[in-house]
């Protein structure tokens, strides 16, 4: 098995490169800057001087406000890229894991989306998000579709997400408005890593899977529960998912659970492995 990953420096790809490390994986990875996928002719090129037997394409133009107001590059990076990749993959015989979003469901149903509900994508980065699945299912025959919900983790580049986000103003115990209505499956991006990993060498059924820890909680109640751990001061109100400004529509409820056998652990045990991590490296800093 010799991996491409593409997409290298978010919390997903720099948990995985760690596990594919662990396991003895040969890896080779690209941050999606050194990388073009929107340019099928000298994608392919470097592809076939690689010669992977797996891509994993990590790489996406994520969040609603970005996509909405750079629909172009949106498209250009989480669509035609994912194309681009279906067809090399189709040429060269290479399996494709194309990585997706909770984001493609309209957030309406009561109860946690599985992989045999219905997408319903209603906003730009949802819609590329979806389009890139369609591509891939349609051309390249050995795929692997993987549908993340919010994850957190360590991460290579400068970003920070939700969770860590909410982490830095509770350990300066600043007080913080979230959303109660918002729910979601927050999901140890190492957790995640290690369950694809698992899915690749047993050499799964090719297909769409959900990877997110057991378990959904509404915003509010999940950055209570992280207060509570960090022994925060910080004061959090609680509010209606439109109180903060949105350039698309937002769907409310995004949790996801796994018709495979992908079980993974409870959400409360992963954000403490990782909250407890967070305590073992600023002490070693």
């Amino acid at each position: 098995m010799k991996i491409l990953l593409i997409g290298a420096s978010g919390c997903f790809g720099t948990e995985l490169t760690k596990v594919c490390k662990r396991e003895k994986i040969k890896l080779v990875s690209y941050p999606s800057k050194n990388l073009d996928i929107t340019n099928f002719k000298d994608l392919n090129l470097k592809i076939k001087k690689i010669k992977p037997t797996i891509i994993i394409n990590s790489s996406a133009i994520v969040g609603i406000n970005q996509c909405e107001t750079n629909y172009n590059k949106a498209f250009k990076i989480n669509t035609v890229g994912a194309l681009n990749l279906a067809k090399i993959c189709k040429l060269n015989n290479i399996i494709l894991v194309q990585t997706s979003t909770h984001a493609v469901f309209d957030g309406t149903k009561n109860s946690s989306y599985n992989e045999n509900d219905i997408p319903k994508p209603n906003n730009i980065y949802s819609g590329s998000k979806y389009l890139s699945e369609v591509f891939v299912k349609s051309i390249c025959k050995k795929h692997y579709i993987i549908r993340f919900p919010t994850l957190f983790g360590e991460r290579k580049n400068s970003l920070l997400g939700f969770v860590d986000k909410v982490i830095l103003s509770l350990e300066k115990n600043k007080n913080l408005k979230i959303a109660n209505d918002k729910i979601d499956s927050p999901t140890y991006a190492k957790d995640a890593a290690i369950c694809l990993i698992q899915i690749l060498l047993k050499k799964k059924t090719y297909g769409i899977y959900h990877l997110a820890n057991e378990g959904k909680i509404s915003y509010f109640e999940f950055v209570k529960y992280i207060k509570k751990f960090l022994s925060s001061k910080s004061k959090i109100k609680p509010v209606k998912d439109k109180h903060f400004k949105s350039e698309g529509f937002k769907p409310l409820k995004t949790s996801l659970k796994s018709l495979r056998k992908t079980k993974m652990r409870n959400w409360k045990k992963a954000i403490n492995e990782y909250l407890e991590t967070r305590k073992i490296d600023e002490k070693i800093i």
